[in-house]
């Protein structure tokens, strides 16, 4: 494998693998030019987590710089489907919020980084 070091927009480096043809390489490269650290990119989704009223994750700390940013995007698509409900739904969608906003463990982000909402949405009941 051949890799490359790319300095991130923050000013910190990582190396890339440049394995693979010319068009992806670069594009990979230039991504990772333009974007931040992962810990960079976690301490930035802390601060915005902490704000919007997120408990504290627990884990080592390169899980919950992973966990994160999933756990913003799990919470933008819930006020996205919340906004999009029947009126009927809206006290199941503001349960799911909170359990959003409870959900402490790092690792369980992580793992359900692709199927939060639905985990979460089937401990609700009405």
């Amino acid at each position: 494998m051949a890799w490359r070091m790319v300095t991130h927009r923050c000013g910190h480096q990582e190396r890339i693998n440049v394995d693979g043809s010319y068009v992806i390489v670069e594009k990979r490269i230039r991504k990772a030019e333009e974007t931040l650290c992962a810990s960079c990119e976690g301490i930035q989704s802390r601060r915005d987590n902490r704000s919007a009223g997120f408990c504290e994750l627990w884990g080592s700390k390169s899980q919950c710089d992973r966990a994160e940013p999933i756990r913003q995007r799990v919470l933008s698509q819930v006020i996205v489907l919340a906004r999009h409900a029947r009126i009927e739904d809206r006290d199941a969608f503001d349960e799911l919020y909170k359990q959003v906003l409870r959900r402490d463990d790092a690792e369980w982000w992580i793992e359900h980084r692709n199927d939060a909402i639905t985990m979460l949405a089937q401990d609700i009941e009405l």
